[in-house]
């Protein structure tokens, strides 16, 4: 299913509600894009036993849009839910995320990217919460900025005391790429079990100067060389959103950006 919102010139309220009955599964494409000032949405997922849905969203929106965005999924009993959120334009974009595991053997999976240049600002919260056992959720989060682009990255996992046998991971990495551009990164766990598999991490630094100079060695000029680099940093996170077409878009539009 792919849902295609474009704002025109007044403001844009998009709600989607996705409820998955027992053994379904189900591919969401929310494509978001427009000049309208203000775009404030909401995305609700539920499922019952057994379920599987993915969710993905491309906002594409023009440089002058304020966006709000809030998503929240409760998978059912053995079931999966997957996030998948693509932040490319808007002035500013904020967006919060929420998932609620109050079922034994449901997996959560959160994937997202955001890339703010000129003056854009992101801001993402994302937050998972075990409370139940024998659950799993992995959080996979990639960043740029160039310009004076800034953003907020802030990660939770919070696993409940009674949660024994969740699995957990949260991995965020950061790129700069001019020396005006911020971003800031705050992973956390709070871990209330004993048995549990949980971590985090979190890396923020500009391109890697020696890989660099290796692909210069081998005949690359510097601005193809550092292109290239930037475009694989996000290969890891886009290959995880649906589709072939979503994912040769969304390549396109970063290297619009890089470029």
């Amino acid at each position: 299913i792919e849902s295609v919102y474009t704002a025109g010139e007044g403001a844009l309220f998009p709600y989607t509600l996705v409820a998955l009955e027992r053994g379904a599964q189900c591919t969401v494409v929310e494509r978001l894009n427009g000049a309208a000032p203000i775009v404030a949405g909401i995305t609700e997922i539920v499922t019952a036993e057994n379920a599987a849905v993915t969710f993905a969203t491309e906002q594409n929106l023009s440089q002058n849009v304020q966006a709000f965005f809030t998503r929240v999924a409760a998978p059912g009993k053995d079931s999966s839910v997957t996030l998948c959120l693509a932040e490319l334009g808007s002035a500013l974009a904020v967006t919060s995320v929420d998932v609620f595991i109050d079922e034994p053997g449901a997996d959560a999976y959160l994937n997202a990217f955001f890339f703010p240049g000129e003056t854009q600002h992101v801001d993402l919260v994302t937050t998972i919460r075990h409370d139940v056992g024998e659950s799993q959720s992995q959080t996979l989060v990639k960043s740029a900025a160039t310009g004076r682009g800034q953003a907020r990255y802030l990660g939770n996992i919070r696993i409940a005391p009674h949660a024994q046998g969740t699995e957990a991971s949260l991995r965020d990495d950061a790129l700069l790429l001019s020396p005006s551009a911020h971003i800031d990164s705050v992973p956390a766990l709070e871990i209330g079990a004993n048995d549990v598999k949980a971590f985090h991490g979190a890396t923020i630094g500009a391109l890697d100067e020696s890989l660099i100079f290796y692909m210069e060695s081998r005949g690359i000029a510097r601005d193809a060389a550092e292109k290239m680099i930037a475009l694989g940093f996000f290969e890891p996170v886009i290959e995880r959103f649906p589709t072939s077409a979503l994912r040769d878009r969304l390549r396109a539009a970063l290297e619009a950006k890089i470029a």
